[in-house]
């Protein structure tokens, strides 16, 4: 008996131990980067001799609150701009454990890379920047809290994306940007987050934190992209459907979602689509047919599409 109650010890004292440090490991590196070719200073040369040039942020790792590490974001601004800028935000996904604000802008948008282990890659598809810089536009990428144990309460994500909205409001006159005129995008876990903030922008929620910042500033947005995001597996209280009957102005929504996707199906994108409309919302549902997640076809097919969502949602600011 002695000798199993040592042996059952030893065990806890292991995976303890080996738990601890596998958080002190991910603490220390929380930052997963794809391995994208435009980091290296090869694609650098390429691009250079293709007469393109690799994008740098306008402002880089600006901190939007003080809570966390996390809470950064990294500014494009357009060039030669005579007025204030449209601003389009996006928020990368990663189930909580992984990405980071740098996985955009891509100068490669061939085929997704080969996953290399559990963990990624992530953020494959995300926004053209350039594109959005050459129409005009301003483009803030934002981090957020990630952690292991952040899976279970996905809240704090939900309070420092709107925390970065409120920033970049108050900010706005700083940054040139026209507060009239903000849209959100984002993929995935990202594009639940966006979601989240699109249905509570009007409304007084616990996700506005006052300690984050900046709380006199509206966290509304004028229009939400939610690729593969539409998630509705959450607790009650963090559900997007909960807020959406409640919202007085809901802003236009452009959801798209591979029919093919086993991770956010395409049954939760058409509910979460006929919930905004039905509310009063202007959403409109694009399914890719045999797209999964993260798949090519959207950085493929629906940048344009997104493009002119963003030109109709900004043309009448709400």
């Amino acid at each position: 008996m002695q000798i199993r109650r040592v042996i059952g010890c030893s065990f806890v004292t292991i995976v303890g131990g080996a738990a601890l440090l596998a958080g002190y490991v991910w603490w220390r590196a929380p930052y997963r980067h794809l391995p994208l070719e435009n980091a290296s200073a090869a694609a650098a040369a390429r691009l250079d001799s293709e007469g393109r040039l690799l994008l740098r942020p306008t402002f880089a790792d600006v901190p939007y609150a003080t809570e966390s590490r996390f809470e950064r974001l990294d500014l494009y601004l357009p060039p030669h701009a005579d007025k204030p800028a449209p601003l389009v935000m996006w928020v990368h996904g990663g189930g909580l454990t992984v990405g980071d604000k740098r996985s955009m802008p891509r100068a490669d948008f061939g085929p997704a890379p080969k996953p290399r282990g559990l963990n990624g890659p992530y953020q494959v598809q995300v926004p053209d920047v350039s594109r959005l810089l050459a129409r005009g536009y301003a483009v803030a990428s934002i981090n957020y809290r990630l952690g292991p144990i952040l899976i279970l309460d996905v809240k704090p994500a939900v309070c420092d994306v709107k925390a970065a909205v409120r920033f970049l409001r108050a900010n706005s006159a700083r940054y040139g940007l026209d507060e009239r005129r903000f849209a959100i995008w984002g993929n995935s876990m990202g594009g639940y987050l966006a979601a989240m903030v699109g249905v509570t922008g009007d409304q007084p929620t616990d996700f506005d934190v006052p300690a984050l910042g900046n709380a006199s500033a509206s966290s509304a947005v004028q229009a939400v992209v939610v690729w593969y995001g539409a998630e509705d597996r959450m607790p009650p209280s963090l559900r997007i459907q909960r807020y959406v009957p409640r919202a007085t102005s809901l802003p236009a929504f452009r959801i798209v979602n591979g029919s093919a996707d086993p991770v956010i199906t395409p049954d939760r994108a058409v509910r979460l689509n006929e919930l905004l409309v039905k509310a009063g919302a202007r959403s409109t549902l694009t399914l890719l047919p045999g797209a999964g997640h993260e798949d090519p076809a959207f950085m493929g097919t629906q940048m344009a599409p997104t493009l002119a969502f963003l030109e109709s949602a900004f043309r009448q600011p709400r």
